[in-house]
């Protein structure tokens, strides 16, 4: 056997939905991924593959993918919801950018306020722009002047 059948032969594992899958590694189908999960990912279901500390990629069902151990993958999400300035929003994503976040209410948040997420019992934590925040359901965050300016002295 040449070394690319003996690879291919070799079972990896992967998790879908948080449970672990004994799979062969290489180039699978989306559509055997879907009908490896038990019960196999219903029609109406996307799914997903969980890309650490970037954004998570939703799979085309027709795709190919090159699997390697160790990779994630889940089901469409229930929606997650978050507050912004005490107003509740759902979002269907589980990790988004902070800049994301800044266009969740409408109007977004203005380009003059920073946003920051309210951190129970500890310092809040103020979200830039780049930082990838991954969502909670019941997450809070607020909004506050970027830039204070108390005047001058008379």
């Amino acid at each position: 056997m040449n070394a690319e059948a003996e690879a291919r032969a070799k079972k990896i594992t992967i998790h879908i939905d948080g449970d672990p899958y004994k799979i062969a590694a290489g180039p699978t189908p989306v559509s055997a991924l879907r009908a490896l999960r038990q019960p196999p990912v219903p029609n109406g279901k996307d799914l997903w593959l969980d890309i650490e500390d970037e954004q998570d990629q939703e799979l085309d069902p027709t795709a190919t993918l090159d699997l390697v151990d160790g990779m994630r993958f889940f089901t469409e999400i229930d929606a997650i919801t978050i507050r912004i300035d005490r107003v509740e929003y759902e979002l269907y994503k589980r990790k988004v950018t902070g800049a994301e976040l800044r266009v969740v209410p409408s109007p977004d948040v203005a380009a003059d306020r920073d946003l920051w997420r309210d951190v129970p019992d500890k310092r809040d934590v103020k979200v830039q722009d780049e930082d990838i925040v991954r969502l909670k359901d019941g997450m809070r965050f607020f909004t506050a002047p970027g830039r204070i300016n108390p005047g001058q002295e008379s």
